[in-house]
């Protein structure tokens, strides 16, 4: 009985541990999922995303190029932001809600929202400025976006929360230079 009771712990113990590494309670923690990071900059921070949103062909193109229909609504970050969102990881954001590896930024961005129909038209595509929430983790020892949450209630950071940074003991921030070869 002493041995099952052994062996049930240790296989509990194991479960629980796995399920923190897929979804870690803190920013900046080892995450699951090593493409995280590239999937964040394929769907959100990319060269090539139009800069007028009115020129609804031209985000048709990029959709199309990127084979993201199946996602309603999308967000793009221009690519110029491309230090400041890596900052929301770090100093440049708050830590997010409890028991999460969600950031929030400390400044509000300008980002572009676009919403497609479900015959994988663009239908539209906004211009929005908010704080933004990004799910931030551990790869390669490095801290990096692997999500965006959508900031429904137009959150703000709480001051009084630690900096995404103090979640970063054991990892590093990621150099510019690196982002040049997304």
């Amino acid at each position: 009985m002493l041995s099952f009771m052994v062996i049930l712990t240790v296989a509990l113990h194991t479960c629980l541990s796995e399920l923190d590494i897929l979804h870690p309670s803190q920013p900046c923690t080892e995450g699951g999922n090593k493409n995280a990071y590239d999937t964040f900059l394929h769907r959100h921070l990319r060269k090539d995303i139009p800069t007028n949103p009115r020129k609804l062909r031209e985000w048709q193109k990029l959709i199309n190029k990127i084979k993201t229909w199946d996602r309603p609504i999308q967000s793009f970050f221009p690519f110029r932001e491309a230090r400041s969102v890596m900052a929301v990881c770090s100093s440049g954001g708050k830590m997010f809600k409890g028991n999460s590896n969600f950031c929030i930024s400390k400044k509000s961005f300008k980002f572009f929202t676009v919403y497609i129909n479900n015959t994988k038209q663009v239908k539209k595509v906004k211009v929005q400025k908010q704080h933004v929430i990004l799910g931030c983790d551990t790869i390669e020892k490095k801290c990096r976006p692997i999500h965006f949450e959508a900031n429904k209630e137009d959150a703000t950071p709480d001051n009084k929360k630690p900096d995404c940074s103090k979640a970063m003991a054991n990892t590093s921030f990621i150099p510019f230079e690196e982002l040049l070869q997304i």
